[in-house]
């Protein structure tokens, strides 16, 4: 959310710790990064996930303790979740889902034993998610950068309803383009408003 943070991005990530709605577990952003060595960039098109182990790096939030013990890492887009425990702020796993496009390396860290639950959102959230996206002004308030946006859902407190989501596409237009891809995280307020974690 707004509030919460100043922007940081990482691996085209905008992270911090959100602010959830009441009664939902703690929530922080971590990105993965699947120890490959040098590599050339990833420039796929589609969606590529691949196995692979690696370290989620958990960041912590400006307004509170950051994440400590068992833990679960999920990846809302590729439809992944992993136990772990964090040590030294970050999780190593032995093996995860990796995708080969550039930007698409962030995930969701939350308490061992949350019920996490990936979910389609329904219209008026994506709508609702759209809008959210239109008023940051890393995208410039242009339309057409949302052209192929990738939504996914999750809810974490079993109501069947995405309490958060996470998007891959455009991550910042400029001068007419999009100048680089990645993802934003965005939670759902108990009055059903959608804000960016930033």
């Amino acid at each position: 959310m707004k509030a919460a943070a100043a922007l940081l991005v990482l691996g085209g990530v905008a992270v911090a710790g959100p602010a959830t709605k009441s009664g939902l577990p703690p929530v922080w952003i971590g990105v993965f990064d699947p120890k490959v060595g040098v590599h050339p960039p990833w420039d796929n098109d589609k969606r590529t996930p691949v196995e692979h182990g690696g370290a989620v790096r958990v960041l912590t939030p400006s307004d509170r303790p950051a994440a400590s013990g068992d833990v679960i890492v999920v990846h809302p887009l590729l439809g992944k979740m992993a136990p772990g425990k964090i040590d030294k702020g970050q999780v190593v796993l032995a093996e995860f889902a990796f995708d080969q496009r550039d930007g698409d390396d962030g995930v969701v860290v939350v308490p061992a034993g949350t019920p996490v639950a990936f979910v389609a959102l329904p219209k008026p959230d994506e709508a609702a998610i759209r809008g959210a996206l239109m008023k940051d002004e890393a995208l410039a308030h242009v339309k057409r950068a949302l052209i192929g946006l990738e939504l996914a859902g999750v809810d974490l407190d079993g109501d069947g309803k995405p309490d958060l989501a996470t998007t891959y596409g455009c991550s910042a237009w400029f001068d007419g383009s999009c100048q680089s891809r990645g993802q934003f995280v965005l939670t759902r307020s108990a009055a059903g408003r959608w804000s960016i974690v930033e």
